[in-house]
C-alpha cells in the first residue's frame, strides 16, 4: 500500500513537471521579441515626395510584408495594422505571438514614425514589447521607398 501511494505521488509530480516544461517551451517568445516599450524608428521623408504618394507606398509595403491594414486615416497620416500571428522566426501561425505595425506621419509631413508592437502569451497573460526584426526590416525597406 505504501509503495502504491509513493508511486502515485511520484507519477503526479512527474506529470506536473512535464506539463510545466512543455508549457514554458511552447510559449517562448521569438528571439526578435524585446520586452517593454520602444520598437519605434523615424524615417526622414525624401524631399519633394508627395504625401499622398508616400502614404500609399507605406500602406502597400506593409501589405507586402503580410501586415493587413486595420485602421487607415490619410487625413491625419495614421496607419495601424491588424495583429499578425505569422511574424516570427518560423513563419508559422502562432496563437501565442503577435505583431502589429503603427505608422504616423508628423504634422509637417516630413517624417514617418514606425512602431512594431509585439505581444506573446505567457501563462494566460499577454506580455507587451516590440519586435526588433519587424522594425529593422520595415525601416530598411521604407527608407528605400520613401526615405532619404
Amino acid at each position: 500500500m505504501v509503495n502504491k501511494k509513493m508511486f502515485l505521488g511520484i507519477l503526479a509530480m512527474v506529470l506536473v513537471f512535464g506539463m510545466t516544461v512543455v508549457g514554458c517551451v511552447s510559449s517562448r517568445a521569438p528571439k526578435s521579441f524585446q520586452k517593454g516599450s520602444g520598437g519605434d524608428t523615424t524615417i526622414l521623408l525624401r524631399q519633394g515626395l508627395d504625401f499622398d504618394q508616400a502614404f500609399r507606398e507605406v500602406a502597400f509595403l506593409l501589405n507586402r510584408h503580410g501586415f493587413e491594414t486595420e485602421t487607415i486615416q490619410p487625413e491625419v497620416g495614421y496607419i495601424r495594422t491588424r495583429w499578425n500571428f505569422t511574424w516570427n522566426d518560423t513563419g508559422e501561425s502562432l496563437e501565442a505571438y503577435r505583431v502589429r505595425i503603427l505608422c504616423n506621419f508628423n504634422p509637417s509631413r516630413t517624417q514617418l514614425i514606425i512602431k512594431a508592437e509585439a505581444e506573446y502569451l505567457e501563462g494566460g497573460i499577454w506580455v507587451q514589447g516590440f519586435d526588433s526584426r519587424a522594425i529593422e526590416t520595415l525601416r530598411t525597406d521604407l527608407n528605400n521607398v520613401v526615405g532619404n
